[in-house]
């Protein structure tokens, strides 16, 4: 199934006339990936297409994503899906969180799930000290480009940043 899910994608992908476009991390940071798709006769796109100027069947994803394409990918085609369905931005973004379940245990997924800047409140909830409010406070504080921002967030003082650090990590970090 995993490896099934990775190859429908691809082929949707092609079947929709969608194209991948791998921009510069500093133009997509604050969203990592973002697209502006037909989808069933309807033009598909959260606000911050607009903002990016994505062209129609685009899909933008950040260079420093490229190696964990398929997960960024299968969660765009099922955010698109849910948008088509009639959800709005921020709740179709959530239901398509869910579908990272498909590759659990795999190496590089959950490698990124670790990545700051990607992490549901749940999964920063999941940490050692961290509760809701300070999971929404690190969340607001979004895009961090280092880890070490991370201190500028209320309630994370160098304890907590130091037990923090070895457990999460942000892409802006990566050569």
């Amino acid at each position: 199934m995993r490896e099934g899910s990775s190859v429908n994608d691809m082929k949707m992908l092609e079947g929709l006339g969608y194209r991948v476009v791998y921009v510069p991390h500093e133009i997509i940071c604050k969203y990592n990936a973002c697209y502006r798709v037909l989808y069933e006769g309807k033009e598909i796109c959260p606000p911050a297409a607009d903002k990016l100027g994505i062209p129609i069947n685009e899909i933008w994803i950040s260079e420093k994503y490229r190696r964990y394409e398929k997960y960024i990918l299968h969660h765009e085609l099922e955010e698109i899906r849910y948008r088509a369905e009639g959800h709005n931005a921020e709740s179709a973004h959530q239901k398509a969180m869910k579908g990272f379940e498909v590759w659990e245990g795999e190496e590089l997924r959950e490698e990124l799930q670790r990545e700051v800047n990607l992490m549901s409140k749940e999964s920063l909830c999941g940490i050692p000290r961290i509760g809701e409010k300070l999971a929404e406070r690190i969340m607001r504080g979004r895009p961090y480009h280092r880890v070490e921002e991370l201190r500028r967030v209320q309630w994370i003082g160098e304890k907590r940043f130091n037990e923090l650090k070895g457990m999460v990590f942000c892409i802006s970090e990566e050569a």
